[in-house]
């Protein structure tokens, strides 16, 4: 009797029972097909076509018994066994499985190719798709210059200064006096006129004062004569020199730049994307 395909198949695992079944595989295939049931059932059935059938039991044939006045020690020919000869055609246990290359890489291996295949797609598919994702992300994210610290302007206070030029006013006193020596008077205001005058640089006003002072003085010296004296006072007093003073925006020198970085937002939700403050966008 032919054993089952369940003894079939554990007898994959060992190989001398392999051997003597007549089943040419490596362990490695032998674990294959194993693992396989589909491939292990078509492995079976190649098997059992490789065995011998079994002669069915020879029927049992009664001799008629002898007719009258026959002779019973007539020796009878012996009856024909169809079964009797055995085949010729039959393989046997060791003949191998034909195309055995082929057959592993035939029906069952498919199964494992095109699951690998379809494990293969999807790696691809996915690695596409991340690949699509991060181009999306770069050529679409917003770049701006997000503010750290604000910046703090620039601050100034007045103060006054001495802008180098001089004011030149004049007041009610005569320096001269009735009687006085027209020499006298004239030197007079000379004096007042150097003092308040010459070797600075006046102001517009100051100026004017001082030209109109000199021209008084150049008159007085053309009117001047032997025994000349002054009768009367005239309207020039003395003058008085003033330093001009201004004032102006001093820096405090506390200007101080705005701290800021580079902010960037992909997909509207990677980065600094809930960040409000920003000066720049891009």
């Amino acid at each position: 009797m032919a054993m089952s395909f369940e003894e079939f198949q554990g007898s994959l695992l060992n190989a001398d029972q392999r051997a003597a079944m007549g089943i040419h595989l490596t362990d490695a295939e032998a674990h294959a097909v194993y693992a396989e049931a589909a491939t292990a059932q078509a492995w079976y059935s190649y098997w059992l076509s490789t065995q011998p059938a079994s002669a069915p039991p020879a029927e049992y044939v009664i001799a008629p018994a002898p007719y009258p006045g026959a002779a019973v020690d007539q020796p009878t020919v012996p009856i024909s066994d169809p079964y009797a000869a055995q085949p010729t055609g039959f393989p046997t246990a060791t003949t191998p499985y034909p195309d055995f290359a082929s057959s592993m890489a035939s029906a069952p291996p498919k199964k494992k190719h095109t699951a690998l295949w379809v494990i293969l797609s999807i790696l691809l598919v996915l690695i596409l798709a991340a690949i699509g994702t991060v181009v999306f992300a770069f050529a679409t994210a917003r770049h701006w210059t997000a503010i750290d610290v604000p910046e703090h302007p620039e601050t100034f206070h007045t103060e006054e200064y001495d802008t180098g030029l001089y004011d030149v006013t004049m007041d009610e006193i005569n320096p001269c006096w009735v009687n006085q020596d027209w020499t006298d008077c004239t030197n007079l205001y000379v004096a007042s006129y150097n003092a308040a005058c010459s070797g600075v640089s006046l102001t517009d006003s100051g100026s004017a004062v001082c030209t109109d002072y000199a021209d008084m003085i150049e008159q007085m010296k053309a009117q001047d004569g032997e025994g000349y004296y002054v009768e009367t006072l005239g309207g020039y007093g003395g003058l008085h020199q003033t330093a001009e003073r201004a004032t102006r925006e001093v820096s405090n020198n506390d200007y101080t730049p705005a701290e800021t970085h580079e902010a960037v937002c992909y997909l509207g939700f990677i980065g600094e994307c809930g960040t409000s403050t920003r000066t720049t966008t891009g």
